[in-house]
């Protein structure tokens, strides 16, 4: 770790991107606590705070394009599954995929971002979004899925 951070020493610690980078420094506030509670978590990853922020940052991107291809792949999937097999585990199954991966992306990226992952899904796959109310004891759903369709 630098002891003090230069523009120069910057460039020495940054992966060379094919020439001069332009960079823009971020200042926040954040509860202590939940200060703490990312340090462990970067301390466990090995890196310093600004070094895990960054990594954050820059992967933000990637999460959401794997997630929006998973997610057409998993709708393609749940269709033609219905139709084959409706009510079978196979589809109960991915139906389970499908909440843990809109609950992954509205946890940490937002709503909002979930919510564009699942238009981009329904303009690409021209497939609504299948619910994920799963099914009762009794072989009846009960609930709403407000993403669904």
């Amino acid at each position: 770790m630098l002891p003090d951070c230069s523009c120069l020493d910057y460039t020495l610690t940054m992966p060379n991107r094919g020439g001069p980078e332009e960079v823009e420094v971020v200042s926040f506030r954040v509860p202590k606590d939940v200060l703490e509670r990312f340090d462990r978590i970067a301390e466990v990853e090995r890196r310093s705070r600004a070094s895990m922020i960054r990594a954050m940052m820059e992967g933000a991107d990637k999460v959401v394009t794997s997630s929006t291809r998973y997610l057409e792949w998993l709708v393609q999937t749940m269709a033609d599954l219905e139709l084959k097999y409706p009510n079978s585990p196979q589809l109960e199954f991915r139906r389970g995929q499908l909440h843990a991966t809109k609950a992954m992306l509205s946890s940490f990226l937002g709503e909002r971002v979930k919510d564009m992952a699942l238009d981009h899904v329904r303009k690409a796959t021209g497939l609504p979004i299948p619910h994920i109310i799963s099914l009762d004891i009794d072989g009846n759903r009960y609930g709403f899925d407000s993403d669904a369709g």
